[in-house]
Parts: C-alpha cells; structure tokens; sequence
C-alpha cells in the first residue's frame, strides 16, 4: 500500500529521523577490554563533557571492569557480591552472592554470565534468575577475566593453570599448567588463545585441545593482558618494559622502556592509530610508536594507573588510582576534560554508544553521558 507524501507525514519522519540520530544503538561491551583480541576501541566516538545520568551502590569497592550485554550492566563487588543493572535506570536487577571478592570482569554467553572470584570458584550464573547454574573450584584465586567462546569458557587462575569449561555444564575442555600464576585475561584468536603469566612467558595454545603451539620469553613476569593485532602481541611487564612481540615468528620486534622511570605496568594496551597506549605504575599514559617502539607522547597523573584505556574516536578514556576519569587527545595527549570519582580508579571505562560505565575504590557505579 502506497502513502501519500504529504506536509504531515514529510514532518513525521523528520522527527524520526532526529530521533535515531539523537538515540543512537548501542554496540554491547561484552568482556574485559570489548572483545576477544583485548583490544579496547569502542564502536562509538563518544568525546567529552559527560554528565552523570545516574549512580548504583555498591560499598565495599568495584576493582572489576563492567560488562554491558542487551541493556543489562554486570560487574562484581570486592564482597563477592555480583551485580545485574538495568543500563537505562540504574536499577539493580538482581545480586548474587560469590566468595571473598570478585575483583575480574565476566562474559556473557547462552544465556548465562561467567566470572571468577577470590575463593577460587568460578560461577556460571542465569542472567534472568540471577541463580547459579554450576560452579567449578580452582585451586587459588582468579583476578583473571573469562573469554568465552562457542563451547568453551577461557579464563586464567592463579593455582598457575589455564582452564577451558564447557559452558553448559562447567566441565574441564581441558587444563594447561603453568610454571606460575596466571593473571591475564586470556586473549583469542585464529583458534588460538593467548596468556602470559608471573612465569615470565607468552604461551600461544590450541583452543580446541590446550596443546601448547609456541612460547616466548617475556624477560619478566607479566599481569597486563596482551593486546592483539593480528601478527603481533602488545604487552606491559612488570619489569618496565612495553613489548611488541611478534607471535607467528616468536620474536620480539621491540621493546619500549621509558628513559625517566622504571615503571611496573599492570594496565593492558590499546593499539589504534599507530600508536601503543597504556598506563604506568609511574603515574603516566604513555602512547609509544605502534612500529618502532619510539615514545609519541606522554600524561601525567596523581597516581599509578591500573586502569586499561579504551579509545572511543579520537579520545583516549583512562582512570587513574589519583580518583580521576581522563579523558586525552589521541594525538597529543593533552588533557581534554576530567571526572573525579570518589576514590582511586583500577576498572576500565567500559563504553556503549553515548554512554560510559566505570566504577571505583569507592564504592559507586557511575552512568556518564553525553548532556
């Protein structure tokens, strides 16, 4: 059926039309650091001032990095308490209770949300019930942040393995052992996954049979998690170096160590216009050469950061242990406008369309959108 084209309905559809554009969709961030190659670059260009749009409660601390899957905001308290959020109101939709802290992020997948705590235990929770469907117990504690996969949950723990859960039932895929603690995410890709660990090694394993394919020496123990792109590996040490690794030929193709400060990097990279960026326990953001390894341009904060940039167009987001949100010019790093939270700031900005989600030390879940 045809509709005449006339003044009203030109109008309604300019209105519509307004509103699409005001209102756009928000892409999910579904795990620690947006995706399986741990490389946080946000599907949209969100750019500063943000205001507060509302706060969630959660008193005794966030360290773990929120997850935002289909209008639901997931992130863990350092209680063990792990919460479902609605991302529209602010809402809590439901709270479960794990042991000691839940200081990693999840993943969603099937229908369930997955996530470790510091008892050891890894949960696999009904999104809708807000109840557990199993649990599996490791042998120590898990700040490792779960990749999950098509039949397979990945996540690292610090009894130095590295396990793969089928999904449904929690069952061991397999298990692969370490020399140490494992405190990345691991990272996926080409059917492989990707961890490093306090043993000093970047080991690249077969998804389907955890069978070791290669390993690199790292030089040091490492707990950032690397960031990939396609032949290389980006990594922080906590040896102070930044590396560039190329994994197909086991080598390391630089590696960056700043001339001032011999600093320990807990924050995981982002590479993105040709440039490495990652915080330092030196109280900087560095943004180093993506292909030689050469320092681009560096910002100061109050205090060491832990927490993992993630860059959303032209802007780099990036929290610090001094309280503040920054948010930096990709090209520059100049300063291009702050937040002060109300204590120090390890979670990575986790960010969906006109909104950013972070939580703090403090105890609060902050909403921040564009006015």
């Amino acid at each position: 059926m045809c509709i005449k084209n006339t003044f009203s309905h030109r109008l309604l559809a300019t209105i519509c039309l307004l509103a699409a554009l005001a209102w756009p969709l928000a892409a999910d961030w579904a795990m620690f650091l947006g995706n399986a190659q741990r490389n946080s670059i946000a599907a949209s260009d969100l750019a500063p001032p943000l205001e507060v749009e509302w706060t969630y409660d959660a008193p005794d601390g966030i360290d773990s990095t929120a997850i935002v899957v289909d209008g639901t905001v997931y992130f863990g308290e350092m209680s063990g308490k792990f919460h479902a959020v609605d991302l529209e109101t602010g809402d809590g939709k439901w709270t479960y209770q794990a042991g000691l802290g839940v200081p990693a992020s999840g993943c969603v997948m099937d229908g369930a949300v997955f996530f470790g705590d510091e008892d050891g235990e890894f949960h696999a929770v009904d999104i809708v019930t807000g109840e557990a469907r199993w649990t599996y117990q490791t042998g120590a504690e898990i700040l490792s942040s779960p990749n999950c996969l098509t039949g397979a949950v990945l996540f690292g723990s610090y009894d130095a393995s590295l396990y793969s859960l089928n999904p449904e039932t929690g069952e061991p895929n397999w298990t692969y052992r370490t020399e140490d603690r494992v405190h990345c995410s691991p990272a996926v890709q080409d059917g492989m996954t990707f961890v490093t660990g306090c043993d000093g090694k970047l080991r690249i394993i077969d998804v389907e049979t955890g069978e070791e394919a290669s390993q690199v020496d790292t030089l040091d123990y490492i707990a950032s998690t690397p960031a990939l792109v396609g032949d290389r590996i980006y990594i922080g040490t906590m040896g102070g170096q930044v590396l560039a690794i190329d994994w197909r030929k086991g080598e390391i193709v630089w590696s960056y160590d700043h001339p001032e400060s011999d600093s320990q990097y807990m924050s995981s990279p982002v590479v993105v216009d040709g440039k490495v960026i990652i915080g330092g326990r030196d109280r900087r953001i560095h943004a180093i050469d993506e292909q030689t390894g050469e320092p681009v341009w560096e910002f100061m904060t109050g205090s060491r950061v832990d927490s993992s940039p993630v860059v959303a167009g032209r802007t780099v987001w990036v929290g610090s242990n001094d309280g503040n949100l920054y948010a930096l010019d990709l090209a520059t790093g100049e300063e291009q406008w702050k937040f002060t939270l109300g204590g120090p700031v390890v979670a990575q900005p986790a960010i969906v369309g006109e909104r950013l989600i972070i939580g703090s030390r403090d105890g609060v879940l902050y909403s921040l959108r564009k006015p």
